[in-house]
């Protein structure tokens, strides 16, 4: 029993003491058991613990809840608490809940210390669960620290783990102020929670307030207005008030959320898509002017054919009947939308129709939707009683006071301005003559006498010689005012109906009824020039009891009627006078013209020259097949020549062709396609030299700009794309015709579409026979396309190639590299990009392998390319062989390296280094053709010299396997210039050039295993990796109908997404019907003009209508080039965007444009020379642009766009707006659409000055610009067709949204990077001193868009070829325009092509909406009738006219405003 008391009364073994007695082994089993003090126990736990909130055993300063529980002590607030939460098997996550209790109001306020990175979705955050709850509560308050005392060293005291959390919480606030957030930066991080949480809870509390007042305001309001609907007088309420039945009880401003029907849901959110209330609050904002406004409405009222606008048969009738309902439930009058549905677009009928104070308030203009700058409220009292009182005619107040500001501010005149705008049979008055005052004031007061005798008791209020009420309805508290004008009883008096008592309210649609069927009646019995202010009350007194119970339809059928005459008339005479282009001339040899050519011939072939020509074409492999190939091409209609490079068959066939013609007296022409213009103009040279007659005689060509031609041209080289041109104009110019398509390997867009083309018109054009020829291509692929296709192989020379390939060339030049360690490129030389090969030590050459990641990567190393060309000349010269040397690489940039590395090789004396590119001068260019003695001639060249032309001399090639092509993606609707390895056959190309005169060598810089196993067969065809908008607009202009059908049936189908993404890039910019995707009026005069883009057909018309043609037509110049006129270069970029900048704010396009307007106002060679050199003019380019420009003219002139005597700079009607920069900009948009993108500024931000604060421009960097996302519309698209598929939302985790950010490109001249200097600031004491330096520096800022000509996707999606534009060009000219009415309140506004939201009124909206759908009409009538060659009586052309002047008027005036 001792033992077992004992047992029982010994002090407890901690755990620690317990293990380690273990430890020890059978003698501790025996030894005495010490006793543990509990203090030290307990130190022990505690240690234990810290070291789990720390992270550590050593730290000896105080924890985070400590900290934090002194900070809120000597704050006064009260204890922290934490809120616990487990978070599954993660652990204890806590927050710290901070209160504060109010002295006054004893009120506690609690603040919950959340970590404000934390994701509720991923459930992430800084503060990690932790494993205990005192983990966790340390955690918590690290957070809250953080949130209180950001602004402190506090975070020194906290422990290593802990200081982590402070650091990532205070990046995340750093990153919230250099977003702009403040707001949430401040609330967040806030040294005075409390005084926050008071402050957030008052301006709170005041909104409510606000809200509340405003509800009970407009409650008072409608409760004491009684609208007078009809005879029988109506309380005003909601619905009373706009006129029809209670559809729905709705909140006052809303429109009413019936239950609908899924398909109503569907429809209506198909039709536009939404974006969230911080978007539209960032849109582009546009408000007209009220003059613009005005100017607009009345030119729309009168050109507006609503017959054509009528609703037809076959659009769906449940659609429809889901849209009246939609319309009702706006509460519009039930009778204004049943009126409104008999028209395409009733939302469109009813906000053009109906006045601005009988909208629904949904509709209504709001404070925040107007710019102008004068305020009602703000105006002196006596011009605000004015502008009620004229108010009670209908009118808007901002029309009220633009009426006033018109007349100087008379009250009496403005009344008839208003009065007259009512109807636009008012125009048709005539015009008043100048009345004497006092003759008026006599009139009006003999009249006033009058009627005072007839109706005393019913005129009132009278102002002497001004105005006058009369009482027309005691009842209904009707009231007639009228004001005495300038030139009374010879012109309208101002006419005011409306109520005398303002508790009662004429609807104004009503009023707009009654003054339109006045002045009708005063018009049509021609009452003006008397007195007729009885005539008015007493045909008011009998009418406006039956006008007011049946107002009748806001358009009356009388008008309908004719306007829809006047307008049918004018359209039949100017049918009558379209289609005045020239009549294609007869291209074949008359009898008696053949005769002629035999005779010359036959005396050309006994000529020594000829004779000698003859012989060196002998030695040609060609010559040997001559017969075989005539016969062959007369026994069959299609034919395929291939023949090995240097064969001759590109400058003999069409030779033995025309000496058999010749032979037998036939008149067949001989077209041959080429597809570059070099290789046209030369071959037609050289094949004109060989039959010893000048180019452009028997032989000549036919380029873009160039004819060199004649009657007697026998045989024409033309490019693959004036054969499409000639193509889609006049089929029959290849009646009896041999076409002859060279070079078919290349694939080009303009190659595949006239093969099929010419299959297409194989047995429907007589004596059609088509050639194929080629040095490599798909046999097979021909054949099965051409079922009946004869063939012939010409074989080349037989002058050997020796073949080297890399693996060869580094074994023979035992090239070596210096291993170094730690470097990216290491990987590229060692054994196919694995690691490091640790046996070879850093510093030692290494000899690279053939197959290593750096050559398989498609990289040049040029030290090896040097070392190559090196050798290439000393085999050569062991030789004697002085023959030149072709190196291949992809670009320019690349070409230039490689000169300058070679060019430092030998001295001037023994090399001769030659660039080769498109770029070059034609100069320059030909120098590579030059034989230089002792010299060893080495030409760097792009794929140019691959196939289209030939230097004779050559006798090595080295060939890098790489070329630049540029591919184009239908998602993101850019192109992209990828550098890759070429194909076998390009390679087979190349390898040819060396061998032509004698044994050639080929260097390839790629492995033998790449060449067969990577290399594909052919190249990409140009219609699978291009854009397709003008190849499809070509086949349309065709009559095609199906267009995917017909291209389908070519060689090798484009694909399909490219070409559905090419019909919907022509829909959206208006050239193809939305619906049947049939040409529109605008694409239709687009096809008839051989333009390389859509884009620039547009650019064209748009220049003619609108009075820049000279400007539009050397833009369009420009554009066609591809890019600006100066000499390319990294070297150039500074100095052109230093030449380019005296014109900055016009953008790169208009800026390089003036200086090419410039170069063409010199007329001395010698100065224009110097001016090309000056501003680094590319001469080439320069050519084409000029050439072009000569084309474009000629061109419009052919289609009687231009007189046929139209001389530039000569006609003052032709470039009337020329020096209108607004103007131009805003063509160019129309011209560009949807290369639009929108710039996003930053919230301003300040400077503090000695002068005072000041606002600075935001940095560059800090702009954002935003273009289209392709494939989100493309996805709109699509789901629009099919109705089963919702609509696609702004989705963030799928990233489908609208726009996509993009970036301006460093060469623009409108990429700005902006510093400022803040001691310099403080320094500065003049305001316009800092304003001049200081802001206003970036022309970005004053445009909400910018068009680019090209985008290009390198590390970024880069813009090209900015120029700045307005909203207002953007709405006039850009993509279809939708309303947004989803909106809770009001409509913000509108969305431009489904992807672009523009905060404006819905009134504007539907004036610019109108204005385009004329605006297409005018252009139409202009086009089929130009003012140069039509008649003066034509009144449809002057109503087009009066259309074209008005969009002038408005783009000039608002952006003067």
């Amino acid at each position: 029993m001792a033992k077992k008391g004992k047992k029982s009364s010994s002090p407890a073994v901690s755990k620690q003491d317990e293990s380690s007695s273990k430890k020890k082994g059978k003698k501790s089993k025996n030894a005495k058991e010490e006793p543990v003090d509990p203090k030290a126990e307990q130190r022990a736990k505690q240690q234990a613990q810290r070291a789990k909130v720390t992270s550590t055993s050593s730290w000896t300063g105080k924890l985070p809840h400590t900290l934090l529980h002194e900070f809120c002590q000597k704050r006064k607030w009260n204890k922290v608490e934490y809120d616990m939460k487990r978070m599954g098997e993660k652990g204890m996550l806590a927050v710290a809940v901070l209160s504060y209790t109010d002295p006054k109001t004893k009120e506690v306020l609690h603040v919950r210390m959340n970590d404000p990175t934390y994701d509720k979705i991923k459930r992430e955050g800084v503060s990690e669960p932790q494993e205990t709850p005192n983990e966790a509560r340390h955690f918590a308050a690290t957070v809250a620290l953080c949130r209180i005392a950001y602004n402190t060293n506090l975070h020194m005291m906290l422990p290593p783990n802990h200081k982590t959390i402070w650091y990532a919480l205070d990046d995340y606030r750093k990153k919230l102020i250099s977003d702009g957030d403040t707001y949430h930066a401040e609330r967040i991080f806030n040294s005075e929670p409390f005084t926050m949480l008071l402050e957030d809870r008052k301006l709170q509390q005041q909104k409510q307030k606000e809200r509340e007042a405003k509800v009970n305001q407009q409650e008072k309001e409608q409760k004491t207005t009684i609208v007078i609907s009809s005879t029988e007088i109506q309380t005003s309420n909601k619905s009373h008030k706009s006129g029809h039945k209670d559809h729905s009880k709705i909140k006052v401003g809303k429109p009413a959320q019936a239950k609908k029907s899924s398909a109503m849901e569907k429809v209506s959110s198909r039709h536009v898509t939404r974006f969230p209330r911080k978007i539209w609050e960032r849109a582009a904002f546009i408000d007209l002017d009220e003059s613009t406004r005005q100017l607009i409405e009345s030119s729309l009222k009168s050109q507006i054919d609503w017959t054509s606008l009528h609703v037809s048969g076959e659009m769906d009738s449940i659609e429809r009947e889901i849209l009246k309902e939609k319309l009702l439930s706006f509460h519009f009058r039930e009778a204004h939308v049943k009126e409104a549905m008999k028209y395409r677009d009733p939302l469109s009928f009813l906000l053009f129709n109906l006045p601005e104070d009988d909208l629904p308030v949904f509709f209504h203009k709001r404070k925040e939707d107007t710019k102008n700058k004068v305020e009602i409220s703000s105006l002196p009292l006596v011009t605000r009683m004015i502008v009620d009182r004229l108010s009670e005619c209908g009118a808007s107040e901002d029309e009220v006071l633009f009426a006033l500001q018109q007349c100087g501010m008379n009250e009496n005149e403005a009344a008839r301005i208003l009065t007259e705008s009512v109807n636009p049979q008012c125009k048709k008055l005539p015009k008043a003559d100048n009345t004497a005052e006092t003759e008026s004031i006599e009139c009006w007061n003999q009249e006033l006498e009058s009627l005072q005798s007839i109706y005393e008791d019913s005129i009132e209020s009278i102002v002497p010689d001004s105005n006058y009420t009369m009482v027309l309805d005691v009842k209904l508290k009707l009231k007639l005012k009228i004001y005495r004008t300038r030139n009374y009883p010879n012109s309208l008096p101002g006419i005011i109906v409306s109520t005398f008592d303002k508790t009662y309210k004429l609807p104004n649609y009503i009023k707009q009824q009654i003054m339109t069927k006045l002045l009708d009646y005063i018009i049509e019995n021609s009452f003006v020039g008397d007195m007729m202010v009885y005539t008015i009350f007493e045909w008011l007194q009998d009418n406006i009891k039956n006008i007011i119970n049946n107002p009748g339809p806001l358009l009356s059928e009388k008008d309908i009627y004719n306007f829809s005459f006047a307008k049918k008339e004018g359209s039949i005479k100017g049918d009558k006078n379209f289609n005045r282009s020239r009549s294609s001339r007869n291209a074949h040899l008359s009898p008696e013209q053949l005769k002629i050519a035999q005779e010359q011939y036959t005396e050309r072939i006994k000529s020594k020259e000829f004779q000698g020509m003859q012989l060196v074409r002998s030695q040609l492999p060609a010559w040997q097949m001559q017969d075989k190939i005539v016969d062959l091409i007369e026994k069959n209609d299609a034919v395929l020549i291939t023949g090995e490079t240097g064969s001759g068959k590109s400058t003999q066939v069409v030779q033995f062709l025309l000496d058999s013609l010749m032979k037998h007296s036939k008149t067949t022409n001989i077209i041959c396609t080429q597809p570059r213009r070099i290789s046209a103009i030369g071959l037609a040279e050289r094949v004109s030299d060989e039959r010893c007659v000048e180019c452009g005689d028997e032989v000549g060509y036919v380029i873009r700009g160039v004819n060199k031609t004649k009657k007697n041209t026998r045989i024409k080289f033309m490019t693959t794309g004036v054969l499409v041109r000639i193509l889609q104009s006049d089929k029959t110019l290849l009646n009896n015709s041999i076409v002859v398509i060279d070079e078919v390997h290349e694939r080009s867009l303009d190659t595949d579409l006239v093969v099929t083309l010419l299959k297409n018109l194989m047995g429907k054009i007589p004596d059609l026979k088509i050639v194929l020829m080629s040095a490599t291509v798909n046999v097979d692929l021909f054949k099965n396309y051409f079922p009946k296709l004869a063939t012939c192989h010409i074989t080349g020379r037989t002058f050997p190639i020796k073949d080297f390939f890399l693996d060869d060339i580094l074994k023979d030049l035992n090239f070596t590299i210096k291993k170094k360690s730690n470097t990216k490129n290491n990987n590229f030389y060692v054994d196919d990009g694995d690691d490091d090969d640790d046996s070879v030590a850093d510093g030692q050459y290494v000899q690279p392998d053939a197959d290593s990641f750096y050559f398989k990567s498609g990289q040049i190393n040029y030290d090896l390319l040097c070392d190559v060309a090196a050798h290439v000349d000393q085999q050569l010269e062991k030789a004697n062989n002085d023959g030149s040397i072709i190196i291949f690489l992809p670009g320019i940039a690349e070409i230039d390296k490689c000169c300058k590395l070679l060019r430092s090789l030998k001295s001037e004396n023994d090399l001769v280094v030659l660039p080769l590119h498109s770029a070059l001068t034609p100069e320059d260019q030909k120098r590579v053709f030059r034989r230089y003695p002792r010299k060893r001639k080495v030409v760097v060249s792009t794929n140019i010299a691959e196939t289209s032309i030939t230097i004779d001399d050559c006798v090595a090639t080295i060939d890098t396997g790489r070329a630049k092509t540029m591919y184009y993606n239908p998602n993101d609707n850019t192109t992209r210039l990828i550098e890759s390895f070429i194909s076998k056959a390009e390679a087979k190309q190349r390898r040819g050039r060396a061998g032509r005169v004698r044994e050639g060598l080929s260097y390839k810089l790629f492995s033998k295993r790449l060449y067969e196993e990577d290399m594909v067969e052919m190249p990409t065809p140009e219609i699978k990796r291009v854009a397709l908008e003008s190849l499809y607009i070509s086949v349309k202009a065709m009559g095609v109908k199906n267009v995917t059908k017909f291209l389908a049936s070519g060689l090798e189908c484009p694909p399909l997404k490219a070409l559905k993404k090419a019909e919907r890039m022509l829909t959206t910019v208006g050239l193809l019907d939305s619906e049947d995707f049939a040409l529109t009026e605008l694409g239709r005069f687009i096809s008839l003009m051989p333009v390389m883009d859509s884009k620039h057909g547009k650019l064209l018309i748009y220049s003619i209508l609108f009075g820049i043609t000279d400007v539009g037509i050397l833009t369009a110049s420009l554009l066609s080039i591809g890019g600006l006129p100066f000499i390319s270069g990294m070297e150039n970029r500074d100095k052109i965007k230093k030449i380019l900048s005296q014109y900055k704010t016009k953008g790169d396009v208009l800026a390089a444009v003036q200086i090419i307007r410039e170069y063409l106002q010199i007329d001395d060679r010698v100065k224009r020379r110097q001016f090309m050199k000056d501003n680094l003019l590319s001469y080439n380019r320069m050519n084409d642009i000029m050439s072009s420009r000569v084309q474009y003219y000629s061109i419009l002139k052919d289609i009687g766009f231009l007189p046929f005597n139209y001389k530039p700079g000569e006609s003052i009607e032709f470039n009337r707006n020329q020096h209108n920069i607004e103007l131009v900009e805003a063509i160019l948009t129309g011209a560009y659409y949807p290369n639009v993108a929108r710039v996003e500024l930053p919230d301003a931000k300040y400077l503090a000055t000695a002068s005072g604060a000041i606002e600075k421009d935001p940095e560059a960097k800090a702009i954002k610009y935003w273009i289209r996302n392709e494939e989100y519309v493309d996805k709109i698209f699509e789901l629009n067709k099919d109705d089963k598929k919702p609509f696609p939302q702004q989705d963030e985790e799928n990233k489908t949204f609208p726009s996509t950010r993009a970036f301006i490109h460093p060469s623009s001249i409108l990429f700005h990077s902006n510093s400022v200097d803040l001691e310099e600031i403080k320094s500065l004491e003049e305001m316009s001193d800092i304003n001049e330096k200081y802001t206003n520096k970036n022309p970005m800022l004053k445009f909400p868009f910018v068009l680019y000509n090209s985008s290009h996707f390198t590390s970024k999606l880069f813009l090209r070829e900015i120029t700045p534009t307005s909203t207002l060009s953007l709405l006039l000219f850009g993509g279809p325009i939708t309303y947004d009415i989803n909106g809770d309140n009001h409509s913000p506004g509108i969305v431009v092509d489904d992807w672009l939201p523009v905060r404006t009124w819905c009134k504007n909206a539907v004036l610019i909406k109108q204005l385009r759908l004329q605006l297409d009409q005018a252009i139409k009538i202009q086009l089929e009738n130009p003012s140069y060659s039509r008649s003066s009586s034509n009144n449809n052309n002057d109503s087009s006219d009066e259309l074209l002047k008005t969009v002038e008027t408005i783009i000039s005036s608002e952006a003067n405003m």
